[in-house]
């Protein structure tokens, strides 16, 4: 929405009693056009006491797009016979025609016979007076507070002790604010607000109180403060005026014309014989209102649809009777917006289907995105992983060596009958074990070269790198490279033995032939069996380590809308766990877990169905499957320390929606459908709309409600207006302000949302708001 220039205080005339028939309309339009910065301009030329019908005439007669006329006057009222009157402006909502002002200035002829009167006077009309005069009317009264002059609180006696009862009634039931030239100089104004407990209610208009055109925007008063343009947002008419007097956030005091964003969704039409939408947005807020079956979600839900630019988004629409696809939509920036599609959330917090809080996109997005949080996950999978790789290769070489046992000839035919000369050259052989712990192969030596590289990298990129280190990366590499030297060495040596030894075997082949086979077969045996209880031990200690599988990490903590965010990552195994996983994959299944042993794990006893045929298969499986009790959960700690997860429902709804509202990483438009379905009505009047405010600044907000509080007292920019009549839907909008089909918004508004106006003013009685406190 555009801001408007106001200034109602201009005057046409030094002498009210003889009005100037010449006053240089031209000269008064081109500066007001200059200040105003080209802007739409809300303005009132408002002499005392009477109206200069030749002005508003010719400017009326000029038809300036940008100007928009209030007819008005610049009255003196009389508070007490013992004080001074003070200045109140009246403007009148009526159209602007001869007639009409020639019937308020015969009004204001017998209210004012003389239009130049001493503030003294005991003859100057009291509030009373005026507004029963102008009954037939409708109209705003703004007193004076800081023009220097003849202000509001002057005109009550000092020390004069007031019914403060009345006082409040009198200024709630006819002032709808006040003027002044700036926003310096209010002190005693405000003051007199205070002492009457009033806080609600009074905004202030600047005016300029000008009577010269070509020394527009200065007032005749060269002691006068500097003029401060009040900006409206609002449309520049008299309802959009009263409207923004109730609702502090739509002025802006400043001398340049504020900036505003244009990038939002502005227009949506469709036309067919089941529906008709004609619907106008604005930046701000957009509140969707209508009874029953009245199209509502049908309006949000296919506004969605259109600006997903998801092919087939409307696959699914329970709407598509309607020809919603064919919605034609403006949407400037192309930005697809945030949608909380009515109860939605309610299915979230209540855990009623599979949809998390994680679920929600711009809830997701707004929890932290810590890299080292999910790497370390990563390397604590990659641990466990390799451990389950570990226990089931060694289940493939327990079944390696049992084929390899079974085909070693009975024990009792390996007996030596004669005596063996003994293989010199196995006394130069490592163990296997010895052999394992030198290896150090080129590949090796690469990957951890490459990581330490890596390291070296990442740490001297930090501004705060103690050079004095690089010595340290240094020696490890040349370490690493020694180590691989000896390894390749050691391979070397291996090869020659390996050699004498089959050299040595072969020579002595020929003697005693058969006693020489048992020989080497008794050596294998003993190698062999060596090897297998050493895999059972591993094998038994891997698959207890396994079993009590359990780390558990948080991410780092962000803070939004005063809630602590984090997430919490937990990954904990039982052998009930495993247990059930392995018997997926088997055909026999385990009863206990303490029961298993290799055998039960071989490659003959996998499934077909699904089919498993390779170790490394069955690895990947159970890996994958266990690595689903991985589980990340999206922590809350709210502002005043609870626990997001113990939460009622609707106290968990207003959470979410202060995330959603709060969410400052992009500009998209966020379309929410029912947010106030089973919320506290203390955060509907505080917290939701307190965000709604807040957000509402910096982006477009779209908001289905059937509560008053929300389009009200969160202060909608625009209504739209939904009605199912004859079968038909039909959409409208207007702004607040506005009318939809001859009727005003807010009495739509009163009636759809509040009961109806009768309903609230039976509410107000009831209440016993007289005190208004």
């Amino acid at each position: 929405m555009n801001p408007v220039y106001l200034d109602i205080h201009i005057h046409t005339s030094d002498n009210p009693d003889a009005l100037n028939q010449n006053y240089a309309v031209d000269t008064i339009l081109n500066k007001i056009e200059d200040v105003s910065q080209n802007a739409d301009c809300l303005i009132s030329f408002t002499d005392h006491n009477t109206i200069n019908k030749k002005v508003y005439c010719d400017i009326l007669s000029k038809g300036v797009d940008k100007i928009h006329l209030l007819l008005g006057v610049e009255l003196h009222i009389k508070n007490f016979a013992e004080a001074p009157a003070y200045h109140c402006h009246i403007l009148f909502k009526n159209e602007i025609t001869e007639e009409c002002i020639d019937n308020i200035n015969e009004i204001l002829d017998k209210l004012y016979p003389q239009k130049v009167v001493d503030k003294m006077d005991p003859g100057i009309p009291s509030l009373d007076r005026i507004v029963k005069a102008f009954d037939a009317y409708e109209f705003i009264l703004l007193p004076h507070g800081g023009q220097g002059h003849a202000t509001f609180d002057t005109s009550i006696p000092r020390g004069k002790k007031f019914d403060t009862v009345m006082e409040k009634s009198v200024y709630y039931n006819q002032f709808e604010g006040y003027t002044a030239r700036s926003q310096n100089g209010l002190e005693e104004t405000l003051e007199y607000f205070q002492r009457l407990g009033i806080r609600d209610f009074i905004s202030l208009v600047t005016c300029t109180d000008n009577y010269k055109p070509e020394i527009y925007p200065n007032s005749k008063n060269r002691d006068a403060p500097p003029f401060v343009p009040t900006w409206m947002f609002a449309e520049p008419s008299f309802d959009g005026l009263r409207l923004s007097l109730s609702e502090e956030s739509r002025f802006l005091y400043q001398e340049e014309k504020p900036e505003v964003w244009s990038e939002y969704i502005k227009t949506v039409e469709l036309h067919n014989d089941k529906i008709d939408v004609d619907v106008n947005l604005s930046s701000g807020l957009n509140v969707v209102i209508g009874g029953s079956s009245s199209g509502k979600t049908l309006f949000v839900d296919s506004l969605f649809r259109k600006l997903s630019h998801n092919q087939g988004s409307f696959d699914n629409s329970e709407y598509n009777s309607y020809n919603v696809s064919a919605l034609n939509v403006y949407n400037p920036s192309g930005v697809s917006p945030h949608y909380i599609s009515q109860n939605y959330i309610m299915k979230v917090v209540n855990n009623e289907s599979s949809d998390k809080l994680e679920n929600i996109d711009i809830i997701k997005s707004i929890f932290p995105d810590d890299p080292s949080f999910k790497e370390k996950i990563v390397r604590l999978l990659n641990n466990f992983q390799k451990d389950v790789t570990d226990l089931i290769e060694e289940v493939s070489k327990i079944e390696q060596l049992e084929k390899e046992l079974r085909a070693v000839p009975h024990f009792g035919k390996l007996i030596l009958l004669t005596k063996i000369p003994q293989n010199i050259y196995r006394l130069f052989e490592p163990t296997k074990e010895i052999s394992e712990k030198i290896d150090y192969n080129d590949s090796k030596m690469q990957s951890n070269i490459e990581l330490l590289d890596s390291i070296k990298n990442t740490i001297t990129e930090n501004p705060f790198f103690n050079e004095q280190i690089l010595i340290n990366f240094e020696n490890i590499a040349e370490e690493i490279k020694r180590l691989n030297t000896i390894s390749n060495m050691h391979s070397e040596i291996l090869v020659l033995v390996t050699s004498a030894i089959k050299e040595f075997k072969l020579e002595t082949e020929g003697k005693n032939a058969q006693e020489q086979v048992k020989k080497e077969q008794i050596d294998s045996l003993v190698g062999k069996i060596e090897e297998y209880v050493k895999m059972k031990i591993l094998f038994k200690k891997k698959l207890e380590k396994i079993s009590t599988y359990s780390f558990k990490a948080d991410s780092r903590e962000i803070i939004s809308m005063g809630h602590k965010l984090y997430i919490e990552n937990k990954f904990t195994l039982s052998k009930d766990i495993i247990l059930n996983t392995f018997n997926e994959y088997l055909n026999n299944k385990i009863q206990k877990y303490e029961s298993i042993i290799p055998e039960m794990l071989f490659k003959s006893n996998f499934k077909q169905r699904p089919k498993v045929d390779t170790y490394e298969k069955f690895i990947e499986k159970v890996c994958n499957a266990l690595k689903n009790e991985n589980k990340n959960r999206y922590k809350i700690v709210t502002k005043d320390g609870k626990d997001y997860d113990n939460l009622s429902p609707g106290w968990k709804t207003s959470i979410i929606l202060d995330l959603v509202l709060g969410y400052e990483d992009d500009f998209a438009p966020i379309i929410i459908d029912q947010p106030e379905d089973n919320l506290a009505t203390s955060y509907i009047n505080d917290g939701l709309v307190k965000a709604i405010k807040e957000t509402k600044k910096r982006k477009q907000i779209i908001l289905v409600s059937h509560n008053a509080t929300i389009p009200m007292i969160a202060d909608a920019q625009t209504i739209v207006y939904c009605v199912n009549k004859n079968s038909k839907i039909k959409i409208k909008s207007a702004p607040m302000e506005g009318e939809i089909d001859g009727k005003k918004v807010v009495d739509l508004i009163a009636r759809i949302t509040d009961g109806g106006k009768p309903s609230i003013k039976k509410r107000v009685k009831k209440y016993d708001l007289k005190r208004f406190n």
